[in-house]
């Protein structure tokens, strides 16, 4: 008798119109393709889905995010949906630029889910908008260094150190931010080994 699989982790992408699209695209291709890919192009092995990925979004309305890229949300925050993991990817977000009541709702839906079990993941600039839910506070995190100043005077009780790749906010691992702007390929590494 074969050994029954885990169902595909899910995973909800959080896109609004400043979301860099070459990190929202990058990462959703990445954890599609991640069990699957090779075994398709090589014909052989069994495919498996290891992530199911969608893209949720303040309105499930298409909408362009940074550099004019078409996005197509699957869920809005108002439909409250669910998932283990959850990633804020990097965010045009100039270094002098706060992010204070742009997004109330999505901000309330990032606490609600944390409270909730899912884990919580950052690319580069994204960790602004993780610290605006307060989650961060007390704890180390890191992002691209031209954010050190926005971190000290908007967000002062987080840990802010632009050195390291991935820093884990607490030891269970639920919060996690990436570095600068490439690093979101380490945190999908992370996300592929922990879950798959």
């Amino acid at each position: 008798m074969r050994p029954s699989r885990r169902p595909p982790t899910d995973v909800l992408l959080v896109a609004v119109p400043e979301t860099a699209g070459s990190a929202l695209y990058g990462m959703l291709d990445v954890l599609s393709a991640a069990g699957n890919v090779w075994q398709a192009l090589a014909r052989s092995g069994e495919e498996r889905e290891l992530f199911r990925v969608r893209i949720v979004a303040p309105r499930r309305a298409p909408f362009r995010c940074g550099n004019g890229i078409p996005v197509r949300p699957d869920c809005a925050v108002a439909d409250d949906p669910v998932a283990p993991v959850v990633i804020l990817p990097e965010l045009w977000l100039g270094p002098d630029e706060a992010i204070h009541g742009r997004y109330p709702a999505l901000i309330d839906w990032f606490r609600r889910r944390y409270r909730a079990g899912s884990a919580l993941y950052s690319a580069c600039s994204g960790a602004v908008m993780l610290a605006e839910t307060g989650l961060l506070d007390g704890c180390p995190a890191t992002s691209h260094w031209g954010y050190q100043d926005l971190f000290r005077r908007h967000y002062p009780k987080v840990r802010f150190d632009p050195g390291p790749s991935l820093a884990w906010a607490r030891a269970d691992g639920r919060i996690v931010t990436a570095g600068g702007t490439t690093s979101w390929h380490d945190l999908v590494l992370h996300i592929i080994a922990r879950y798959a």
